[in-house]
Parts: C-alpha cells; sequence; structure tokens
C-alpha cells in the first residue's frame, strides 16, 4: 500500500509565518495514492514524478516514488532512487523497506543488504538524536538525583520544542516553572512523589493530549478507582452507574450525591488532591476528568470513605468503598455492556447508534455489519457523548455511509525545526495539511435525517468525527460543547519506567476555523437536569429527537 508522507503548508497563526504553500504538489500526491489503490500504477508513478521533477526529491514523494517504480516493474529506476534517497538523506525506516510489499521484487538483489544497513544506520542515527537510553531506566522504588533531573529535563527540553499549543497558555512561563519544578524533584527521591511533581508541571499547559503516563507499578497506587462512575451534573458530583453488585450490597445506589470524600467535601478534595495533576484543555473538559476520570483516583491499598446523600430522603451516611486494582477493574468493565458500538430501535423508527470508542476498528465494523438493519430507521442519532476518541479513520468509516459525496477532514499543523532557519534569524514556521478528502461508501447510504449527540467527553477523534460531520452540514449536533482536545501526542521515556506525552499537532476545521482549547459547539445546547437524570430521563436525546422531523417527543436512557 502506498504510504503518503505529506508536509505542506496549512492553517494560520498570528505568531507563527507559514512555510510556502504547495497545494498543487498534494493534490497530485493525494491523487497518486488514489490511483495506487485503483491498481492504476502508470498513472500514479506519473504524477508522482511531475512532482519530483517540479519540488525536487523530498522525502513525502521519494517514498510514494521507490514503491511505484517497483510495483511498475521498474526496477532499475527504483534502484537509482534508493540511491538518490540515501546520498541526499531522504532514507526511510529499515522496516518500511522490509515490509513494503511493492519492493518485494527488490529483495532477491545483491545490493538489498546494503540498502538495508545504510537504512539501519539512519535509523541508529536517529536514535541517538531522538532517544535518551541512558536516562530511560527500569522503575524502582527511589531515583538517583542525576536521573531525576536528567529525565526532568528530558521533560522540558521535548515540551520546549514541540508543544504545538503555547499559543493556548499565553500565561506560562515554561522555562520558570522548569526552575521550581527542579527545586522540588530534588527533594522527592521516592519514584511516586517525583511523578507526582512531573505531573504537577505537566497540568500547567492546560491540554489533554499532553500528560505523565506513569509506570506499571505506580498505577495502582496511584490510579486505582473504585468500582463506580461518577458524573458532575448542576454543581453536585453523582453516582451514576455501579460496576460491581458488592457495592449495592454495602449501601452504594445509583442517583446518591457524593458530597464528602475521606471527610472533606468534594470542592475542596478536588481542589487540593485532584485538579494540581489534572491536564485539560478546556472547562468541559477539565469537569469531566476532576468529576469522572480522575476523583476517585488513588491507592487500591487503600479504601475511600464516601458521605453519601441519599436522592430520596436527603439522609446522608459515609461508606467504606474500595478501590480496584487495573485488573480487577478492568474485568468488571469486561462484563458490563462497555462495547464501542451498540444501537436501539426507538419507537417511530428512530435508530440510536451510540458509538462509544474509536480505539479500534471494532465500532466502524460492527456499524458497517448492521447497517442493512439501520438504515431501515427513518432517521438516526448518533451518540458521541461518551466516545473518548481513536484513530479518527475509524469514524471517517461511518461517516461515509452517510452521503453519497465526498467528504473533508480537519486541517493541522505542526511546528517546523530547520536549524539552520533559526540560525539564519528566520521567523518561526509551520508545515502542516490542508483537509483531506474522504470518498463515500459505494455499497452502503443512508439518505434519511441524522443527528449527532455531543458533551465535554466527546474527544479527540470523535470531535474529528465531529468536525467533518459539521462540514457535510448533514444534520444538527445536539448536546453540550465537545473537549476540545485532539492532535498527534509525541510518547517518549523517562526515568523509572514511566513516560511522557506531549501535543505535537494542531487541528483546526476543514475551513481552518480553531477548535483546540475552545470545543465544537453544538448546533442546539441541551444538557442533562438533576431532576431529568434521576427521573430516568436522556434530555439529550429528547431534544436531539425533537429537531428531527415527525419524531417522537422523550426517550429514557
Amino acid at each position: 500500500m502506498l504510504v503518503s508522507l505529506l508536509l505542506v503548508a496549512g492553517g494560520s497563526s498570528p505568531l507563527l509565518s507559514q512555510a510556502a504553500p504547495r497545494p498543487p504538489a498534494k493534490q497530485r500526491l493525494d491523487q497518486a495514492e488514489l490511483l495506487q489503490k485503483a491498481g492504476r500504477v502508470d498513472e500514479a508513478l506519473a504524477l508522482v514524478q511531475a512532482d519530483v521533477s517540479d519540488e525536487g526529491l523530498l522525502l513525502r514523494n521519494a517514498w510514494p516514488l521507490l514503491q511505484l517504480q517497483a510495483a511498475a516493474g521498474q526496477l532499475d529506476a527504483a534502484w537509482q532512487t534508493l540511491a538518490r534517497m540515501a546520498d541526499e538523506r531522504q532514507m526511510v525506516p529499515a522496516k518500511w523497506l522490509e515490509t513494503a510489499q511493492e519492493l518485494a521484487p527488490m529483495r532477491a538483489d545483491p545490493r538489498w543488504p546494503d540498502a538495508v544497513a545504510r537504512a539501519r544506520a539512519a535509523d541508529a542515527l536517529r536514535e541517538r538524536l531522538y532517544g535518551a537510553a541512558a536516562i530511560e531506566t527500569p522503575f524502582r522504588e527511589t531515583l538517583p538525583l542525576n536521573e531525576r533531573l536528567a529525565g526532568l529535563s528530558r521533560l522540558w527540553a521535548e515540551v520546549k520544542t514541540h508543544f504545538v499549543n503555547f499559543e493556548l497558555v499565553p500565561g506560562l512561563d515554561w522555562d520558570a516553572l522548569y526552575l521550581q519544578t527542579l527545586a522540588r524533584v530534588s527533594r522527592t527521591p521516592r519514584s511516586e512523589d517525583y511523578y507526582r511533581e512531573l505531573m504537577r508541571m505537566m497540568a500547567q499547559l492546560h491540554d489533554g493530549h499532553s500528560g505523565l503516563v506513569l509506570p506499571e507499578p505506580l498505577r495502582d497506587r496511584m490510579q486505582a478507582r473504585p468500582a463506580l462512575r461518577t458524573r458532575w451534573i448542576e454543581g453536585r458530583v453523582l453516582i451514576t452507574q455501579l460496576l460491581d453488585p458488592e457495592l449495592s450490597r454495602r449501601g452504594l445506589a445509583v442517583g446518591q450525591e457524593i458530597t464528602a470524600i475521606d471527610g472533606q467535601p468534594v470542592a475542596g478534595y478536588v481542589q487540593r488532591h485532584v485538579q494540581p495533576f489534572t491536564s485539560a484543555s478546556t472547562p468541559q473538559d477539565l469537569a469531566q476528568r476532576l468529576y469522572d476520570y480522575n476523583l476517585l483516583r488513588g491507592d487500591a491499598r487503600r479504601a475511600l470513605r464516601l458521605t453519601l446523600k441519599d436522592a430520596q430522603t436527603g439522609a446522608s451516611r459515609v461508606l467504606r468503598v474500595p478501590r480496584l486494582d487495573g485488573k480487577a477493574r478492568a474485568a468488571l468493565l469486561a462484563k458490563a455492556d462497555d462495547a464501542s458500538f451498540r444501537w436501539r430501535m426507538l419507537p417511530g423508527e428512530v435508530a440510536v447508534v451510540e458509538l462509544r470508542s474509536f480505539g479500534d476498528n471494532s465500532a466502524a465494523q460492527a456499524y458497517l455489519a448492521a447497517f442493512e438493519q439501520i438504515a431501515k430507521a427513518r432517521a438516526i442519532v448518533f451518540d458521541l457523548r461518551e466516545n473518548g476518541g481513536g484513530n479518527s479513520s475509524v469514524g471517517h468509516r461511518i461517516l461515509a455511509t452517510l452521503s453519497p459525496q465526498a467528504f473533508e477532514t480537519s486541517q493541522w499543523w505542526t511546528r517546523s525545526q530547520v536549524s539552520a532557519w533559526r540560525a539564519w534569524g528566520l521567523p518561526l514556521t509551520i508545515e502542516g495539511g490542508s483537509p483531506e478528502s474522504v470518498q463515500p461508501d459505494a455499497q452502503r447510504q443512508f439518505t434519511g435525517p441524522v443527528a449527532v449527540l455531543t458533551s465535554g467527553g466527546t474527544y479527540s477523534a470523535a470531535e474529528d468525527f465531529v468536525a467533518a460531520f459539521k462540514r457535510m452540514a448533514r444534520g444538527p449536533v445536539v448536546g453540550e460543547a465537545t473537549g476540545g482536545s485532539t492532535g498527534q501526542p509525541l510518547f517518549f521515556k523517562l526515568p523509572g519506567g514511566g513516560s511522557a506525552r506531549v501535543c505535537s499537532k494542531r487541528d483546526l476545521l476543514p475551513d481552518g476555523t480553531e477548535f483546540v482549547g475552545k470545543g465544537l459547539q453544538p448546533d442546539l445546547l441541551a444538557r442533562p437536569t438533576l431532576a431529568g437524570w434521576r427521573a430516568g430521563r436522556d434530555e439529550v436525546l429528547e431534544a436531539a429527537l425533537a429537531r428531527l422531523p415527525s419524531s417522537p417527543p422523550s426517550a429514557g436512557r
């Protein structure tokens, strides 16, 4: 399969200058990829050759050129391209050479081992430049000072070099924060305390795609959660789901309000123990993390004392609630109906399709498998309120069934790192991509009314789905603003077995409108109320149904 490497200017920023735009080149390479997928290799090759002729040999066109020449049987030309790539330092990773199907005819040539050896040498240089094996040490309960400082320094440097959303935190002095954190980590030899300080530092980026991945031995000490879910509704924290029937026997119930945690009022507990270590991109993203994902996290060896207020009587009681280690909680989630895809048909022939995750292809596969039945509906409501993201292409496969026309995906940009340009005093530049075009599903099309439900938990790749849906103008988006955080995290390792991620790519709507740090706004604002939720109503779904022609007025959760 042809792999595209398209780095062309796109997006806009008041603080950044753009690299010279190349839309004709991008269109050529996009078209070449489509032709190659259709088996029209010679036509695809002609377009890539034209791009190389106009633009010179660049990584974005060298790799397609090599594959297409080999696929077309032009092996002498392919060997010349591979040699030129090495000479001009446009070498691709050895793994690409070793796995690309198009290059199979070249692997029997006696020149192949040397070509792979050169690619591996380039890989080794890349690892020396971008890796840090000396400080990527395994977990220990305590870390020596030099490792702690080296890890913090790597974190500071990677963020300063690659973080794409500094514009969204104009008041942050990253260097001053680095110095403050140096003093803190110098006093924290315990790995648990060390990582807590790094989390505190990363939280100041206010970016949901940037943060820490704890060493595995610390996860059950710092991130264990009880077998329940909570939600912030009209200023109160409610229990919304019990994953373990044992909690019911202990006296917990869905609908109870948590008023205190370990003897501290919820607001004070959150301010002291949760918010300083939580990174979020928007207020709605922060609320989701503070009062659901992170609220009850802590040591699996220590039970929580929850003060619970009964919804009916108003009486309060204190109950001990255990936290579960990761394996135990995952086992309970596996038993619960936590599938990435669910659907049901409401009265009035309205299909409600829940897309709960794009973490793998299962949601798209299940939707396409059920499409014949779903398409019998008069209208479809897609529910993405609990979709935390994954791979954007999963959502695009679903959207491709909603219009016979091709649709555009998001724009994006990233910071360009050209050392000589910096030495010459040139402005900071960006590279990026204009919207891609996704082709419609030729076998499956639904032409009836459609709506999409969103919340602050609609996140990352799920926001890319909503962005494309808005561009399609296929129907209303109903609910609350999305989380306002998407992009490509850059991962790197830290001392003590942990790692970090830094958002390195900024996404925009297809027309260039910013939504990172804001969220995608619904066409119709609707959110749950305390009374409605306790009555078993889904007020957001009700609002969407009311917008669909001839829809029934109400629906239950």
